[in-house]
This record gives C-alpha cells, sequence and structure tokens, in this order.
C-alpha cells in the first residue's frame, strides 16, 4: 500500500512523492518539504507526524474494519 498524507490546508491526499516514502523509511532530511497543489507548504515533520499517527493500533484496527467486504 502506497504512503499517503493530508493536506492540513485543503484536505487533498497526497502519495507518490518521493519525500513521503523517505519519511515513511526514516530517510530524508528535515529541510525537505513539498507543496501541495493549493499553495500549503508541508514538511517533513509534518510528514513524518502524520505517517505515525497513521501506524496507531486504533488506526490500524480501523484500516482493518473498513477493509472489511460490505454487505
Amino acid at each position: 500500500m502506497e504512503n499517503q498524507i493530508i493536506c492540513p490546508s485543503c484536505h487533498r491526499k497526497i502519495s507518490g512523492k518521493s519525500i513521503i516514502d523517505d519519511a515513511a523509511k526514516g530517510k530524508g532530511s528535515d529541510t525537505q518539504s513539498l507543496i501541495c497543489e493549493c499553495g500549503e507548504r508541508i514538511t517533513y515533520w509534518q510528514i513524518t507526524a502524520q505517517l505515525r499517527e497513521q501506524n496507531t493500533p486504533l488506526a490500524k484496527i480501523l484500516k482493518w474494519f473498513r477493509r472489511l467486504p460490505k454487505e
């Protein structure tokens, strides 16, 4: 599954950027950032914080429930 983050300003999902993959692996630099289509600058530390929140036990359970087949 591809890593993704959400822009804090416009709430768009952003994925497929190398900085997101670097942050997920614990690599990269705090000088890196990306700019959303809305113009919001998202820093490396904001990205790592969002990825960390996605890996909490509660988030994992919610993801599992969302993947269950719907009848």
